[in-house]
C-alpha cells in the first residue's frame, strides 16, 4: 500500500490543477521560490513537517484530504482519517 509520502505530491499537484493554479501560483502563494512546487510534485522533493500546514491552507484543504490513498493503517497510526 502507499506511503503518504507516495501519495502526496500526485494529491498536491490534483488539488492544485483543480483550481486551474500553475505551480507558479501554487509557489507564490506558499512563498516559494524558484523550482520548489515542481520537485514537490514529481517526489524529487520531500515536503517538511513545517510545510504541511502553509500547504494544506494555501490549498485550502485538511492534511486527511492530501494524505487520500494512503495506507489505512498508516492514516491511523498518522491520526489522519477523515471525520465520518
Amino acid at each position: 500500500m502507499p506511503t503518504f509520502l507516495d501519495v502526496l505530491p500526485r494529491n498536491v499537484a490534483a488539488e492544485r490543477a483543480r483550481r486551474g493554479w500553475l505551480q507558479k501560483d501554487l509557489a507564490q502563494r506558499l512563498g516559494w521560490g524558484g523550482t520548489k512546487v515542481s520537485e514537490l510534485e514529481t517526489g524529487a522533493r520531500r515536503v517538511q513537517i513545517d510545510e504541511l500546514g502553509p500547504l494544506c491552507k494555501a490549498l485550502g484543504v485538511p492534511l486527511w484530504k492530501l494524505a487520500e490513498g494512503t495506507d489505512p493503517a498508516e492514516l491511523e497510526a498518522l491520526g489522519l482519517t477523515p471525520p465520518r
